[in-house]
């Protein structure tokens, strides 16, 4: 699963175990082919180092298999960070087969970090992609409807190929990420060859740009269709061809990447505690606003160009007093693969921490604050449900999000999930995630800084679960922000 490794699964900046791997369920009608089940033609394997700004983080290691049916691919990777001034190892696993035309037919995709292990199942049928999780014990599984069916990110080089490119071509396919699990159209162009340096020696390839949701990748491949090197410029991430030992080399902690140091997004000036404002203006640049949620009830939009951004911090008194459940905007009461609010454990602790309150405003608060203690304060490389936060009871503001959303939908709140940054101490921006619920307005909370309503220093960018998520990728490594105003309580 290359491609940067859905991107360093979504930065692992949106949230700044062999037992439990033996709890998940296998799927006993599980429609991925094995090797064993077919005949194989033939097959090749790639080495793969991964980098961030020049420094080595882990590797990928892709076999694929060509059959009479289509490819079977499988990639292995690694990759070892500094999160919170803590080393996280994030290790992946996917198996993927496709049909003839490399279109993908289904997938399975474990993510494993230490007591937080992942395993999704994908399949498509006709137009239609099953997407089914497992994570401690339980499975959840949806059906998401596609136009048409996509291809995935390690058959690239395989359409290039199939479809005798050359420079000038340019197509746009239907694309499928297994890691942000987002469909949308890639477009891929290729051009002349030219010099690209390797580490310290230099190739010539024939250069390849793909779009996909607005990150760009590039890939340099020589006369057989196989990789020289892979990047994201904008991101500082490349993936380059490595001797099986030279890939698998120890990581020692002292070299390990501190990724959320590297991502985080200074600002020009410092600004007081923005726990104590109550209302903060900035200016944002190096960025578009195509496929962004810049408003709401609480952020505004002001100017496209430059782009300004407004925030007001919600006075809670000037809301209506409803009485939960509530009724409206049903759909954010729904249960999802990662929001299992219909699951009897997820309901018995909302009504543990809540009780009998009636009250909106109250249970909000209640619960905020109950997410807030339940939930150890701990850097967590993962792709996290909500079963898997209350049964582990750790996590950074990916967990405390997801669990707290599946609670208040329990409680019958209505509840997003908001992706962006937070200012925290007035001087720096940190890629984060929290909520929003409805209580006559989409107020912002964070449960993981105990905040009801949510302060003004939260720069929501995006809101939606992992697939709607990925779309902030595009503005990592990017985006300058610069402090026009602001007011004090």
């Amino acid at each position: 699963m290359k491609k940067l490794i859905g991107l360093i699964i979504i930065i692992v900046v949106f949230g700044i175990s062999t037992y439990l791997i033996l709890k998940i369920p296998k799927s006993v009608n599980s429609n991925v082919i094995t090797e064993e089940s077919i005949s194989i033609q033939n097959s090749s394997e790639e080495w793969l180092g991964i980098f961030l700004q020049g420094q080595r983080i882990g590797y990928s290691f892709t076999k694929i298999s060509r059959t009479d049916t289509g490819l079977i691919v499988e990639n292995r990777s690694q990759m070892t960070l500094i999160m919170m001034n803590t080393q996280r190892t994030l290790s992946t696993h996917v198996f993927v087969h496709t049909d003839k035309d490399y279109t993908l037919k289904n997938f399975i995709l474990e993510i494993k970090t230490p007591g937080h292990p992942t395993k999704i199942e994908g399949k498509i049928e006709g137009t239609n992609l099953e997407l089914t999780s497992y994570s401690q014990g339980t499975h959840h599984t949806q059906t998401i409807t596609l136009k048409e069916k996509p291809y995935f990110p390690d058959a690239i080089e395989e359409v290039i190929k199939k479809k005798k490119m050359k420079p000038g071509d340019e197509i746009t396919i239907p694309y499928f990420d297994p890691t942000t699990q987002s469909t949308a159209s890639a477009r891929i162009k290729v051009f002349d060859k030219e010099r690209v340096k390797v580490l310290d020696k230099e190739f010539v390839g024939t250069r390849i740009e793909i779009d996909y949701m607005g990150i760009n990748s590039i890939l340099w491949l020589d006369n057989d269709y196989k990789l020289i090197k892979e990047s994201s410029p904008a991101m500082g991430m490349e993936m380059i061809p490595l001797s099986r030992e030279q890939a698998l080399a120890e990581i020692e902690p002292v070299d390990a990447f501190d990724l959320l140091s590297f991502f985080s997004v200074k600002i020009d000036k410092p600004i007081p505690d923005p726990n104590k404002l109550s209302y903060l203006k900035i200016e944002l640049s190096n960025i578009t606003i195509e496929g962004l949620d810049l408003t709401d009830d609480y952020q505004k939009l002001i100017e496209k160009e430059p782009i300004i951004i407004e925030s007001y911090k919600a006075i809670l008194a000037e809301l209506p007093d409803l009485s939960a459940p509530i009724s409206e905007h049903k759909e954010f009461l729904e249960s999802s693969v990662y929001i299992q609010c219909k699951n009897s454990e997820i309901i018995a602790k909302a009504h543990e921490i809540v009780g009998n309150e009636k009250n909106a405003k109250k249970v909000v608060a209640k619960l905020v604050k109950g997410v807030h203690k339940f939930v150890k304060k701990n850097p967590t490389a993962s792709l996290p449900s909500a079963i898997d936060v209350l049964r582990t009871k750790e996590g950074d503001c990916n967990e405390h999000s997801i669990l707290f959303a599946a609670l208040a939908r329990a409680k019958g709140i209505p509840t997003k999930i908001y992706v962006g940054l937070v200012n925290l101490h007035g001087f720096a921006f940190y890629y984060h995630a929290w909520c929003a619920v409805w209580l006559g307005k989409w107020v912002p909370v964070d449960p993981t800084l105990n905040q009801f309503p949510a302060d003004v220093g939260h720069l929501k960018l995006k809101e939606g679960e992992i697939s709607e998520q990925a779309q902030v990728l595009k503005v990592v490594g990017k985006l300058n922000i610069n402090v026009l105003n602001y007011q004090e309580d």
